[in-house]
């Protein structure tokens, strides 16, 4: 199996180095992290006196990167783990702008074999951009082949130093060769107003930008195109701003350098690499993967590099896989280190296709039939919820920054650790408090921001009496009640109709019962009794003891990790998990007989997972508890559905997939967003919504 393999290089301003964190997930583990204690030293000044010279460059910078022998041990372990299987390698970097222009492409083998990294074979090699404050993204659905042609060809490029005039139809025809399998519009007129309307209009897989650029004290200026034809010189900053602006981003923009002024024997680029330095700013406003060309490189190379590139690209939504076999294409050409990628997605994949990984027809026939026979326990995460509450990551990243809390990039998306630490720097009874507020917070300025011209907003015209005080759950009840109504395949109502006796959620709301409601039945809903304070009641204060077994008609509802409307029931702080998971332990034998079903439920039928991530620690330490609720045994014949959400932090589906068949004999993993699968489960169920 294929291992995951990072370098990350954070930039440390006071000490003018680079401090390291180093993580791997193979075939036997998840995660392998580790911080190192010793920081290493980037010379690029002494990198820049050797970039003619590709081997003394690589020399040097190999000998700065793998000063740790960590470094090494890590690059060395993961090859022995692969085996002749493939390692993603990503170079994290944050730092300055400089740093970015150096040709990390040109990263050796350390020891005697000395080999170019990038050009070895079985290592994937890209640079992985991050920041603070920047979101996540996963990989996209799988959508039309559809690609945008922009040739930037002014008429008085003249005028520019050391600047070619651009064969406009030479240009397009090599974009629309390479694109031979993509459906292509060409852009008549290259203006920046232009290229932002074509891509807010149409949603584009792929941007291909064909320009003259030089970069100003490290800032990239583009040689656009202006009304007339004649040239616009743009700030890179200004085009990276509106494409972050966007609603739909292209998956992937290929930026290809023009010809210099002089062609010569070998025409060449001229930009010394100003397109690569537009590549980490459309990382940042977005973009998941970008390719440019660092440097300057022959036409020929960078002509048989794109067009071997989407020659793979179009069968494999691996993007660093494309780029690895490209960069083969090449490596015979003394400027094969020119082309780079920057990506933003931890597992190279581009998009992925929504659909149950094995088995997918069998897999939605056996469903529908255990849904018909009332056989299988929905499990229902906080994804069904994050058209309204936004995700648990989204919350965690404005929490982080809203307390400025001192904690890596890499954990700011973790609600649990981001709630642990306010539980440790502030009172510890305090944290659903908070949480209550920001989410009022959110919730009154997503209806400032409302379109009030756009009726289909739910958000729009709220009654102002739900507006008052600092109770958000009417607020999320009533747009629930709107988004619902006006959807058939609205997460909740889809829910609804699945027709169980026991949901089981680990979702804030009353979204579910709410809709349970609405179709004609009559839901009894219970908080998990994990804190010391809970007692074995239902929210009416009807004692668990007294509760008749649940029905189609009468399903129960059981909210493991606590409601809006009970604080204190709330599981947020990592703390909070370890308690409760230790109450599920404790006090599986201690329950009413009455919640024999609830064991049942979790422990012998077929469980449906909806709205998770497999890293949240609503799924972790769910996972684990229904592990041991009823004991392995009791788990060995069990079909399960896991809808995921697809995300950086997992580099294969494989590799989930064996994770989860480490506890539960059969799984069946369908990678979507959760709108997508409950859309897509009600049409193969044919539930009535």
């Amino acid at each position: 199996m294929a291992v995951d393999l990072e370098l990350g290089l954070v930039w440390d301003n006071d000490q003018e180095n680079f401090e390291v964190n180093l993580r791997m997930s193979g075939p036997e583990s998840l995660d392998q992290m580790e911080f190192l204690r010793h920081a290493i030293t980037i010379d690029a000044d002494a990198l820049r006196a050797a970039h003619a010279d590709e081997d003394e460059y690589g020399a040097r910078l190999t000998g700065m990167i793998f000063s740790q022998p960590k470094i090494e041990k890590y690059y060395r372990d993961a090859i022995r783990a692969a085996g002749t299987e493939s390692v993603h390698f990503r170079i994290h970097l944050n730092g300055p702008a400089r740093f970015h222009q150096v040709r990390w492409e040109s990263l050796r083998a350390p020891g005697k074999d000395g080999r170019p990294i990038a050009t070895s074979g079985n290592v994937l090699l890209s640079r992985y951009l991050s920041g603070e404050n920047w979101p996540l993204i996963p990989s996209k659905p799988f959508r039309e082949r559809r690609a945008l042609i922009v040739v930037a060809a002014p008429a008085d490029v003249e005028q520019y130093k050391d600047l070619a005039p651009v064969d406009r139809a030479a240009e397009v025809a090599r974009a629309t060769s390479s694109l031979a399998d993509y459906r292509s519009d060409v852009l008549g007129h290259a203006t920046l107003d232009e290229i932002i309307r074509r891509m807010e209009k149409t949603p584009y897989e792929v941007l291909y930008l064909v320009a003259h650029g030089w970069l100003t004290e490290d800032v990239p200026r583009l040689l656009l195109e202006n009304a007339d034809g004649n040239g616009d010189v743009v700030d890179a900053r200004r085009l990276a701003e509106r494409v972050h602006a966007m609603a739909h981003k292209p998956t992937l923009a290929m930026l290809v350098s023009c010809q210099s002024a002089d062609p010569g024997e070998n025409p060449a680029s001229a930009d010394s690499g100003a397109l690569a330095g537009l590549g980490p700013r459309l990382s940042e406003a977005g973009i998941p993967a970008v390719v440019a060309m660092q440097g300057n490189i022959a036409m020929a190379t960078a002509e048989k590099f794109v067009k071997q590139f989407f020659d793979v690209f179009k069968n494999d939504a691996a993007v660093d896989v494309a780029m690895a076999k490209a960069r083969a294409a090449v490596r015979t050409q003394p400027d094969w280190w020119a082309p780079v990628l920057f990506s933003r997605l931890r597992s190279g994949r581009a998009y992925h296709k929504p659909e149950f990984t094995t088995l997918a027809g069998e897999t939605w026939d056996d469903l529908k039939l255990l849904l018909e026979r009332h056989r299988v326990t929905p499990v229902l995460g906080p994804g069904l919820a994050d058209g309204i509450l936004g995700t648990r990551a989204e919350i965690a990243r404005r929490w982080a920054l809203r307390w400025q809390m001192p904690i890596a990039w890499h954990g700011r998306s973790n609600l649990a650790q981001v709630a642990q630490f306010l539980r440790v720097t502030k009172k510890s009874g305090m944290v659903p408090h908070y949480l209550t507020e920001f989410l009022m917070t959110d919730l009154l300025e997503r209806v400032e921001t409302a379109g009030h011209d756009n009726r289909d907003d739910p958000f729009v015209n709220l009654p102002s009496r739900l507006l008052t005080g600092s109770d958000p759950v009417p607020i999320i009840q009533e747009v629930g009640k709107r988004m619902r109504s006006r959807d058939a395949a609205d997460p909740y109502r889809v829910a609804a109709a699945l027709k169980s006796r026991i949901f089981v959620t680990t979702g804030w709301t009353g979204l579910l019962q709410d809709a349970l409601q609405e179709a004609g039945f009559r839901p009894r809903t219970m908080c998990y009794p994990w804190y010391p304070e809970s007692r074995s009641r239902d929210i009416e204060g009807v004692p668990l003891e007294a509760w008749p077994p649940p029905t189609v008609e009468e399903p129960w509802v059981c909210h493991l990790f606590g409601r809006l409307a009970e604080p204190e029931s709330l599981v947020l702080t990592e703390d909070d998990y370890f308690a409760w998971l230790s109450a599920w332990i404790g006090k599986r034998n201690q329950l009413p007989e009455t919640l024999s079903e609830l064991s049942t439920a979790l422990s012998v039928r077929p469980l449906l997972f909806v709205g998770y991530q497999l890293r949240d620690w609503d799924f972790q330490v769910l996972f684990q508890g229904i592990q041991n609720f009823g004991g392995q045994g009791m788990l060995n014949n069990l079909n399960v559905g896991v809808q995921l959400m697809p995300e950086v932090d997992v580099i294969e589906p494989e590799a989930a997939q064996r994770y989860l068949e480490s506890a539960l004999k059969d799984v069946r993993i369908f990678w979507s967003d959760t709108k997508t699968f409950m859309k897509t489960l009600r049409e193969k169920a044919e539930l009535e919504t």
